[in-house]
């Protein structure tokens, strides 16, 4: 059984050695310019430096508020805008219009970008296209943080999708999974928490048995499920 370790650390503090993927927990938002170009590049170079997948942090281009996943060869793999606005960025910045998840070695991956985590459509049209994990940066607020925001969005998420859902928003970190994927029951592979670095792995055979015994795409739209078989690995 292959696990992918992943881990949410502050921004280039190094990963451990068998470290496949890593979140950056950075909570602010690089707009164009110097300091998006900055970013951009060392987060380049830490990609290539560890071989590892990295999620860039939030930042501004072209009118769209981005997340970034880089390849271990610090190629772009994919950059995915909000398809959602938080209210302070509407007219300043424009929504996406697409939800493209990426076919890796670990998996296939979905960036979910700051408000898209509110909006269920999002994570299930990630999940109809495919996803097994659902890597979310959100720019919070601290005094918006709530229990009730992680059990309505990203725990919520991960049982009615059957993917995992890593998030980091307002200073701390959650991951969840289907229930029956935890030992515990309870959905919660990490509980939120300030406590950094966060390290987790994603088990896709385990998931796959979940999966194979409460087939919700497949209930959900059979017909897209069958169509596209191949390409989601059912």
């Amino acid at each position: 059984m292959e696990l992918f370790p992943i881990e949410i650390r502050p921004p280039f503090q190094p990963p451990s050695e068998d470290a496949k993927l890593v979140l950056l927990a950075d909570g602010g938002i690089h707009f164009d310019g110097a300091d998006l170009h900055r970013h951009l590049s060392r987060c380049v170079r830490y990609a290539r430096e560890h071989r590892v997948h990295l999620v860039s942090g939030l930042f501004a281009h072209e009118g769209n508020l981005c997340l970034c996943l880089l390849g271990p060869d610090g190629q772009a793999l994919c950059r995915q805008p909000a398809l959602h606005l938080a209210l302070p960025l509407r007219g300043a910045l424009r929504p996406g219009e697409r939800a493209e998840v990426v076919h890796t070695g670990l998996g296939n991956l979905f960036l979910c970008v700051d408000a898209d985590i509110y909006h269920p459509q999002v994570l299930r049209t990630a999940a109809l296209k495919g996803a097994d994990a659902v890597l979310s940066v959100q720019c919070l607020d601290p005094a918006e943080e709530t229990p009730e925001r992680v059990l309505c969005t990203v725990w919520n998420a991960a049982q009615s999708n059957n993917v995992y859902v890593a998030n980091y928003a307002a200073g701390g970190a959650v991951v969840c999974c289907p229930a029956p994927v935890t030992r515990a029951g309870d959905g919660f592979l990490v509980r939120r928490t300030d406590a950094l670095p966060v390290r987790f792995a994603l088990n896709m055979e385990r998931l796959d048995e979940v999966r194979a015994r409460f087939e919700l795409m497949e209930q959900i739209n059979p017909a897209l499920v069958e169509n596209y078989a191949a390409e989601l690995g059912r």
